[in-house]
């Protein structure tokens, strides 16, 4: 028997089924894949990704810049934000060196990326002007300000934060039965 036909789930299952589309999280990335394709197109002529303008629009607004901060600008990984500066030094459009502390690497334009940037902007501008007809300009407005506000208070650390004071066993110091200063459970 096949589960998966909608005929063979029951009416409960169903509603559930269904309730994934409440899904908050869900609903952000269908909306994030449906606009990363428009944004994309838009950015084609100009060699880039709307990721890969959004870290190299970190760059050029606060070189050099650690990659350790674009990651927190842009509330990304570092693993991410380190493809993604790769794939941007392989194109010639950053640069690094070594900061003052030598674990800490920064980025900075390159004149050809400061040129990708330049022919770039007016693209993300006429992505945003179509988004912008689609939605109408207040509702635009209004869904840009809640997507800045969810990525600034959900951006908390994905682990509960420990607890004050003298580490307690089994509270916020590590899974349970970890005890500090040990190697293992």
């Amino acid at each position: 028997m096949n589960i998966a036909r909608a005929g063979s789930i029951p009416g409960a299952a169903r509603a559930w089924r269904r309730r994934g589309f409440d899904c908050l999280c869900g609903n952000v990335r269908m909306a994030s894949r449906a606009l990363t394709s428009l944004y994309d197109a838009y950015l084609a002529p100009a060699g880039l990704t709307v990721n890969q303008l959004a870290v190299l629009w970190c760059v050029v607004a606060a070189e050099p810049v650690a990659l350790r901060d674009v990651a927190g600008f842009l509330v990304m990984d570092k693993a991410t934000v380190s493809r993604s500066m790769a794939v941007l030094a392989r194109l010639g459009f950053v640069a690094f060196r070594a900061g003052t502390d030598g674990r800490v690497k920064l980025a900075s334009s390159t004149a050809k990326g400061r040129r990708a940037f330049a022919a770039a902007i007016p693209r993300w501008r006429a992505a945003q002007a179509q988004v912008e007809r689609h939605m109408g300009s207040r509702s635009f407005a209004r869904t840009v300000r809640e997507a800045q506000r969810i990525a600034r208070t959900v951006s908390a650390p994905a682990h509960p934060p420990r607890a004050r004071g003298r580490a307690r066993r089994g509270v916020g110091v590590g899974p349970p039965g970890f005890e500090p200063g040990t190697k293992g459970l």
